[in-house]
């Protein structure tokens, strides 16, 4: 019969950060899978949505036309190319506007040519996103996977860890910020602010994989 575990009963730790290196190697495999998946299907419906437009366009030529009592046969050659080049220059537009706006809160109120460039532009920016879609793909190797399950254990431990002590896992500057950002991205860990001190613990939306939570002897 099991005999629930006390308080004051000793507790191990039954993962080693080489095994949690191997979890996290999984972990962020299976990330970029779906970043792939998702940047794909992404490519597809903007695809879809670009031949859209231009079957709506093609009708609205013909209209046009049919109002002013032109016969039109076939669509002009040239229309192709005018579709092709505004479609580069909205893209062009919305890559332009992204980047001179990249953190733009939206607001209750918006003049009528925002409105308007909010429809025109949702082709070329849904296009667009793939691209920022990609760039969440994580690159870790074997050295940056065992720092950071050695900072998941410090953190399992300790239960939150100042972002300034940090570097005494992981020396590297640049590997401190690639491999906290993949961890949050994730949602391994959750980064906090305590007065003037950022804090990094361990998120509940981690994978069941990643609990790293001590197994407890029962008392005999």
């Amino acid at each position: 019969m099991p005999v629930a575990p006390t308080r004051n009963a000793p507790s191990l730790r039954l993962r080693t950060p080489e095994a949690t290196a191997q979890v996290l190697r999984a972990h962020f495999a299976r990330h970029n899978v779906r970043v792939v998946l998702l940047a794909a299907g992404t490519l597809v419906a903007s695809l879809a949505a670009w031949l859209l437009l231009y079957f709506v366009s093609t009708w609205l030529l013909v209209i046009g036309f049919a109002v002013f009592n032109v016969r039109l046969i076939r669509i002009p050659p040239g229309f192709q190319i005018v579709f092709a080049v505004a479609a580069l220059c909205s893209m062009i537009y919305a890559w332009i506007d992204r980047k001179l706006t990249p953190n733009e809160q939206p607001s209750d109120k918006k003049q009528p040519m925002e409105i308007l460039s909010e429809f025109v532009l949702a082709i070329p920016r849904m296009t667009l996103s793939a691209g920022g879609t990609l760039a969440a793909w994580q690159r870790l190797d074997d050295g940056d996977l065992r720092q950071a399950a050695t900072l998941l254990h410090r953190l399992s431990d300790e239960k939150r860890v100042p972002m300034s002590s940090v570097p005494l896992d992981i020396p590297d500057p640049d590997a401190v910020m690639r491999i906290l950002f993949g961890l949050q991205l994730t949602q391994v860990i959750d980064v906090f602010r305590v007065e003037r001190e950022f804090w990094l613990r361990l998120s509940a939306l981690r994978p069941a994989a990643l609990r790293l939570a001590p197994q407890s002897y029962a008392d005999a």
